[in-house]
């Protein structure tokens, strides 16, 4: 990654692209080989666990990500972002971790994410969401 604030959001958000393209290679490049990720949906360690959930999560959703808002360590070391999530329902998954869907259902929302890195990986990956559950985002 380019040095300066400025290099690590173009980073980030190349990561971003990779991840709204389900480009698996390329967005699990990010993430360290002992990725702690505590997300909404998943508590998960490692980077073959993150792209095994995800490769599940997108049997059911669509998934698209868009940055609202971004603040880099000058040093590089993490990164605290807003972001929009907008799920399509490809099917129905009724046992999904964060409330059942069924196909067409569409739900939105921000979250907050704290991600650390360490030799431009992904060292651990924390979220919390700020809109309601199940809500359409604040």
């Amino acid at each position: 990654m380019s040095a300066g604030a400025a290099g690590l959001r173009a980073w980030f958000e190349a990561y971003l692209a990779a991840f709204n393209r389900a480009d698996f290679p390329t967005f699990g490049a990010y993430y360290a080989d002992d990725i702690l990720f505590h997300g909404q949906a998943a508590q998960l360690v490692g980077r073959e666990a993150v792209l095994a959930f995800y490769h599940k999560v997108r049997t059911f959703l669509h998934e698209r990500i868009e940055l609202i808002s971004f603040v880099g360590a000058p040093d590089g070391s993490r990164i605290a972002a807003e972001l929009h999530t907008t799920l399509l329902a490809l099917r129905d998954w009724p046992d999904m971790p964060t409330g059942p869907m069924r196909t067409g259902d569409t739900r939105m929302r921000v979250s907050f994410a704290m991600y650390e890195i360490a030799d431009n990986r992904f060292t651990r990956i924390r979220t919390a969401r700020f809109s309601p559950p199940g809500g359409d985002a604040a």
